[in-house]
């Protein structure tokens, strides 16, 4: 593992083809031909994700330390992994609790079928993809911290907003914006944009980044797959594989991304955000990998 210092955003982010055939072909909800794998009916579509690398940021050692300062590990994919172009949506849930997979929630998952399911703890979304698994014969698993950054950034490099102005972020995702406070008044900073939605909306309802994967941005935050590492990070405990780290405390678990009560700051961290494995919040969903 090696490790590097910068002052500034400035990335290497490194892009190798990858060619792989696959048989289902569907098209996205842009009109454009794209290779996607879909395992069964109500499976989750999924997106490949080509080989390449990221800098993941270390978290800040010392106070006042900026979050674009500092150490951070190179990690390098060198095989393809597939990941859900969408948050696993209350329909697709609906599906596994028919078929014995999953347990009933707090709400009627079969209403709002495309909405993002939410409420979710880790365990609940870990059986998720136990049922997935079981069913295809594929190894489905929540994608791991780096996997989950590495799809979400769209191999632009860049760390949250994706090389976006506030102003613009509404039309990558559903935040915590003008919309939501004009009828919510929380009180929350918000982001200098309209959304059009108060709280959840339907999945793909904005623009999807380079890799063609959705909701990077707001709806929901998204559990992963990751153990804290109690060392920290700096101590070799990051996978520059891009595998989980499944050592340490794992009742915490990962979690990533923004939710529709998200504003800037949440899009600064990258590196340090983990949640007992039971919480089961209203902003809180998931997304899946298979393994190739």
């Amino acid at each position: 593992m090696s490790y590097k210092f910068t002052t500034s955003r400035n990335y290497c982010g490194l892009f190798i083809a990858a060619l792989i055939t696959f048989s289902t072909f569907i098209t996205n909800s842009f009109g454009s031909d794209t290779n996607h794998i879909s395992d069964c009916d109500l499976c989750p579509t999924l997106a490949v994700i080509p080989t390449g690398a990221i800098d993941i940021r270390l978290p800040p050692g010392a106070l006042g330390r900026g979050h674009n300062v500092g150490w951070y590990v190179r990690v390098v994919f060198d095989k393809p992994f597939a990941i859900g172009i969408y948050e696993v949506t209350n329909a697709q849930w609906s599906a596994c609790i028919e078929d014995g997979g999953c347990d009933d929630l707090d709400y009627d998952t079969t209403a709002n079928k495309q909405y993002p399911v939410t409420q979710i703890s880790w365990q609940q979304a870990n059986k998720y993809t136990k049922w997935l698994t079981q069913k295809t014969g594929y190894t489905y698993r929540l994608p791991s911290n780096t996997e989950w950054e590495y799809a979400a950034r769209g191999d632009l490099g860049m760390n949250r907003y994706f090389n976006l102005e506030p102003a613009d972020v509404c039309t990558h995702g559903n935040v915590y914006d003008q919309t939501a406070e004009a009828e919510l008044v929380y009180g929350l900073d918000m982001l200098p944009c309209e959304d059009q939605k108060t709280m959840l909306a339907t999945v793909g309802t904005y623009k999807p980044n380079q890799f063609g994967i959705f909701d990077t941005i707001g709806n929901v935050f998204e559990w992963t797959e990751d153990c804290p590492n109690p060392g920290g990070q700096g101590r070799g405990g990051f996978p520059a594989t891009g595998k989980p780290w499944l050592d340490g405390d794992c009742s915490l678990r990962g979690y990533r991304g923004s939710s529709w009560l998200s504003n800037e700051p949440y899009y600064l961290t990258e590196s340090t955000r983990f949640k007992d494995l039971t919480s089961n919040e209203e902003d809180l969903g998931f997304r899946v990998v298979r393994e190739l």
